[in-house]
């Protein structure tokens, strides 16, 4: 083999492994409920109400009751008041847009948002969270402004779904 050839060849199989890399999953990616959390307060919450985050490698989804309690229902033959949509509304954190993902850092970027004012600052209104794996149980804490740590477990595949019926 002459030289440039071996030059190409080296290029070629380096590229192939950057591409590879690039392209691996974060320990982010994924599925994940919410197991427990605790707020801004120092108050935990050990069996928390449904929540939902659905990371990719450039996106997110975060969906979950934020409350102790259960999220109120309402008489469905009478219809649901305004006291009570504001309760069910009030209860509910949800939002999803952009992620950024460096080492065991992420920032999500709100394209969309329950609350308007949050959403309003896309995109400049990236929040930065710490996240801590151990196999199929995650820990997500976000500082600042509505401090708040989350501890999740991976359903990516549904084995750990709680819908799962089989």
């Amino acid at each position: 083999m002459d030289k440039k050839t071996i030059i190409s060849l080296v290029a070629g199989i380096a590229l192939m492994f950057g591409l590879t890399a690039a392209n691996a999953e974060s320990e982010l990616e994924g599925a994940w409920i919410v197991a427990s959390w605790e707020d801004l307060n120092g108050e935990a919450v050990e069996d928390a109400q449904p929540g939902m985050y659905i990371f990719t490698g450039t996106h997110y989804a975060i969906m979950y009751a934020s409350t102790a309690d259960a999220r109120p229902e309402y008489d469905a033959e009478a219809g649901r008041t305004d006291e009570e949509t504001l309760a069910a509304y009030a209860s509910l954190t949800a939002n999803a847009g952009g992620l950024e993902i460096d080492g065991n850092t992420f920032t999500t970027y709100a394209y969309i948002a329950k609350d308007n004012n949050y959403m309003a600052g896309f995109p400049e209104n990236g929040v930065e969270h710490e996240f801590e794996r151990n196999g199929d149980s995650m820990t997500v804490t976000r500082t600042g402004d509505f401090a708040s740590k989350a501890v999740l477990t991976r359903v990516e595949g549904g084995e750990n779904a709680p819908w799962k019926t089989q």
